[in-house]
């Protein structure tokens, strides 16, 4: 039996709670659709259960929360048979494929908030990200003790949010989903997976924090053709 639920009252402390409540009513503005995907022998979905309705809870509404087994027509669609997977946005444009712990926890409370608010700070590149002719998925494969990795995620998350849903930004953290970091040949974090539509095979893009105009420039190369 593992101890992880005695330690389940200790996933944030009083004062996490009060900085993460405090911040979630300064900065959210509108909802947030938030998809929690759980299967059988799946080693953190009760974590992220626990921690994502303590977040909906600190979010007085804002956090619309729903909890399913990963079903059939998930599993075609994300190419994945276990979980945790959590989908975020009216158009699930971001994705985490693995639990965003350890340094991930403070991006991942940022990409929440702007997916509530939509201050992606993208302005002069939303109208070309959302008129894309074909979605773009943007992999970045982290692991949980990298520093690097959640600015990078970041930066993808804000690419899909200011795209409404024509880039698809996926977290996947590399110790819980090997089999994803084996396909890349990953031997370093963060390392970022550009592909186009279905299947999405795709092509490491770049290892290591790419800068924000390179990203934009590669996800719109990517659907040209060029």
């Amino acid at each position: 039996m593992s101890h992880e639920h005695e330690h389940e009252h200790e996933i944030l402390s009083e004062e996490d709670k009060a900085f993460i409540r405090e911040k979630f009513e300064k900065e959210m503005i509108g909802t947030v659709p938030i998809k929690l995907l759980v299967s059988d022998g799946c080693e953190y979905c009760h974590l992220m259960e626990d921690l994502l309705r303590i977040l909906a809870d600190l979010s007085n509404g804002k956090i619309q929360l729903t909890i399913e087994e990963i079903n059939e027509e998930y599993k075609n669609k994300l190419k994945l048979d276990k979980g945790p997977v959590i989908l975020i946005g009216e158009n699930e444009e971001i994705q985490y494929t693995g639990s965003p712990l350890g340094e991930e926890g403070w991006a991942f409370l940022e990409t929440i908030v702007l997916a509530s608010n939509k201050k992606h700070g993208l302005e002069d590149h939303a109208d070309k990200l959302k008129n894309l002719n074909k979605k773009v998925r943007i992999e970045t494969i982290v692991t949980p003790s990298c520093p690097y990795c959640p600015h990078a995620v970041l930066m993808a998350n804000r690419i899909a949010i200011a795209s409404e849903g024509k880039v698809v930004s996926d977290c996947v953290e590399a110790y819980e989903f090997p089999e994803i970091a084996d396909k890349w040949n990953v031997t370093a974090v963060p390392t970022i997976v550009l592909s186009i539509e279905e299947p999405y095979s795709g092509q490491v893009f770049v290892v290591g924090l790419p800068r924000e105009k390179q990203l934009i420039e590669a996800v719109t190369k990517a659907v040209s053709g060029e």
